[in-house]
């Protein structure tokens, strides 16, 4: 209770005022936290797509005879697609030559580990294409 003359701020004034300020800065927190989790998340899928890309791109470039060297299965890298144990992807390559009459099918996977548990979960990126086959 202020007097006559008295100036400044009640403690209930200041209390009211930091519980406030905290609120606010918890909920900042939690907004740069979450936006920095999806911009990992956004990352690892973009890595992930490229990874199966660029091994379809190299399936698309070698002989006919030569894609069943492609086959991979689970080979853990980093994200320039050099095998790492400790990498964050994994990808498998299966290459089908029986797929349709003159065709072959090259499906590529790339699982993604999961940062909070480093193991891989169902999180993945699959890219598949159609090669001509069987000369």
């Amino acid at each position: 209770m202020k007097t006559k003359g008295q100036q400044g701020f009640t403690l209930t004034e200041v209390m009211t005022a930091v519980v406030v300020l905290a609120i606010f800065m918890i909920g900042c927190y939690q907004a740069v936290t979450g936006a920095l989790w999806m911009n990992q998340t956004a990352r690892d899928h973009f890595v992930a797509t490229q990874l199966a890309n660029n091994r379809l791109e190299r399936a698309r470039n070698i002989p006919f005879t030569s894609l069943n060297l492609l086959v991979e299965n689970q080979v853990v890298m980093v994200s320039d697609g050099t095998p790492s144990l400790s990498g964050p992807f994994r990808r498998s390559t299966t290459i089908n030559a029986n797929y349709g009459s003159n065709l072959t099918e090259c499906v590529v996977r790339v699982d993604i580990r999961n940062h909070k548990t480093g193991q891989f979960d169902a999180i993945n990126e699959t890219l598949a294409t159609l090669l001509p086959g069987k000369p």
